[in-house]
């Protein structure tokens, strides 16, 4: 019965903002998504983390066919407007830019810190986890956005968050910083050593399970340390658990905390970032074959579900293409295409439903929480 209360609840919240029309510009929708709008994708979120628990759901079919509907209108509206105004103002002069994350939050850090980043972890989650770490009276947080890279996937959004000076896509359309490969975590260490060279980067699954000896021996001497978490989009991007990528959500949000916690008390640890390298979208529906955009696959381009990275322009009904030149602010003649709205590049395989890479404020708008904390946690009640 908790869960259906709360179903309702969310479900409620979500009827009640029909008729949403997205404002016309990046940073008006900036300004809304921020305060307003991210509320309908954690709602729906929400939704389905509670319908998901019900064991006898078909009484409940029509509200969830309602709370589709109303939320595939919503996402089709801010999508279109946003890659629309993307289009024509080329960013936000709201938004500090993903890509200068480094110089912003770290560099200029004279304490030890510690950023984590959780692979697709989108503003609204993040939002949630802020809201956790706030009711923590050993906690103090703030959270901010950043404006993320086109496209919004994985490879670029790690490299943006590294210290750099130029991010460069090859011929063969591999990222590089500054001149080198940061694909993996020693890569990305070395990039950062170059930067702060008391440095680690480290994975959070092999550090989750340390005992607290181990666990010191890697922090100690560290002004700055990279860890790297992935609990979103590793169950997101797989066809066959992309419908648990919302209990994925929730069990990234309590691992972090969780982390903060164990740090502050096991390392004294006291200043935290968490940030993500791209957000994402999903949608419960059956993704439709008239919501793909199919004829645009070539050999010679980088092709995924929300983007493609070509050495030509694309021409074609239903799509916006960018350089990558403005994007990156280098002379890279290559060419970025997306879909202007929600729909998706026709490929072959699985995993439609959960997407990213793409231009929309869910996939763009990179959440930065700064945590203080102190030691001797104790545990707040409501």
């Amino acid at each position: 019965y908790n869960n259906i209360y709360k179903m309702l609840f969310h479900a409620f919240a979500i009827v009640n903002g029909t008729g949403y029309t997205a404002p016309n510009s990046i940073d008006r929708i900036v300004d809304d998504y921020k305060i307003v709008s991210f509320q309908t994708d954690l709602n729906y979120r929400k939704f389905y983390s509670c319908y998901d628990k019900i064991n006898n759901t078909k009484k409940f079919e029509r509200l969830a066919e309602l709370v589709e509907n109303i939320y595939r209108e919503y996402l089709n509206d801010i999508t279109l407007a946003w890659t629309s105004a993307l289009s024509e103002e080329h960013g936000s002069n709201k938004l500090p830019l993903q890509r200068n994350f480094y110089s912003r939050y770290v560099n200029s850090v004279k304490e030890r810190i510690v950023v984590i980043i959780s692979d697709a972890m989108r503003y609204e989650v993040a939002h949630e986890l802020w809201s956790k770490l706030n009711n923590d009276e050993k906690c103090n947080a703030s959270i901010e956005m950043l404006m993320g890279v086109i496209p919004s996937y994985t490879r670029l959004g790690m490299a943006s968050l590294l210290p750099n000076k130029n991010l460069e896509i090859t011929d063969d359309y591999k990222i590089l910083v500054d001149g080198k490969p940061c694909d993996s975590t020693i890569q990305r260490e070395e990039i950062l050593k170059d930067s702060s060279p008391n440095s680690r980067c480290v994975q959070f699954d092999e550090i989750v399970s340390l005992k607290r000896d181990e666990l010191r021996k890697i922090f100690t001497g560290a002004d700055v340390v990279y860890i790297y978490h992935n609990q979103v989009d590793a169950r997101g991007d797989k066809s066959n658990t992309e419908n648990e990528v919302f209990a994925a959500c929730s069990e990234a949000i309590d691992e972090i905390y969780k982390m903060i916690r164990r740090l502050t008390e096991d390392v004294t640890a006291i200043r935290f970032i968490i940030t993500a390298d791209h957000g994402f979208i999903y949608k419960r529906d059956k993704i439709q074959e008239s919501d793909k955009i199919d004829g645009l696959s070539n050999k010679d381009n980088y092709v995924n579900r929300r983007f493609i990275i070509s050495k030509n322009i694309i021409n074609g009904l239903g799509i916006k293409n960018f350089s990558v030149a403005s994007i990156l602010e280098n002379s890279d003649n290559k060419i970025i295409t997306i879909p202007t709205g929600t729909n998706i590049f026709k490929l072959p395989g699985g995993g439609q439903n959960y997407v990213h890479g793409g231009a929309s404020p869910q996939e763009m708008l990179i959440p930065v929480i700064e945590v203080k904390t102190q030691k001797g946690h104790k545990e707040t009640k409501n």
